[in-house]
């Protein structure tokens, strides 16, 4: 279940991106520059999953404590 926020356009667009750089750095380390097989294709994407996972929960707890009674951080059904 995704929040009002996790929602928004202007939200997803920075923390995806986010996840991208941080994704492409630890890929990169990682010696994986360019995934060629399967196995590399999953840890991209588990890796991209859980950054992005990670930087929506840091944007979600700084919207809440800049603004507390906002709607948007209303969950969904």
């Amino acid at each position: 279940m995704a929040s009002r926020l996790e929602r928004q356009w202007w939200f997803i667009a920075p923390t995806s991106a986010l996840a991208a750089v941080v994704t492409t750095v630890v890929m990169d380390q990682a010696t994986i520059a360019h995934p060629y097989n399967a196995a590399q294709w999953l840890l991209y994407v588990l890796c991209f999953t859980g950054v992005q996972r990670a930087a929506s929960l840091a944007g979600w707890l700084l919207v809440l404590a800049l603004a507390p009674s906002n709607k948007l951080l209303e969950r969904t059904r």
